[in-house]
């Protein structure tokens, strides 16, 4: 029988290896999206992630006009 180790995850999902990988995966993300989206960490009570998102006006109309992040995303 497997038990899982809650304490364990939630320091896991809270390490700054997690965060780190997080981050990495973020910034390749919002290069693939092209310029003017940025990324932020995100810390939650129970994990860290990190965003992409558009950082200006023209990575803001060009998400909203060709869903870029949701294309970046299911590639």
């Amino acid at each position: 029988m497997f038990v899982l180790n809650s304490k364990g995850v939630r320091e896991l999902l809270k390490s700054e290896e997690i965060a780190g990988e997080c981050m990495e995966r973020a910034k390749r993300m919002a290069e693939s999206a092209g310029d003017g989206y940025a990324v932020e960490v995100r810390n939650y009570p129970e994990r860290t992630g990190a965003a992409v998102y558009p950082g200006d006006d023209t990575a803001f109309y060009d998400n909203l006009a060709h869903n870029t992040l949701e294309k970046v995303v299911r590639q």
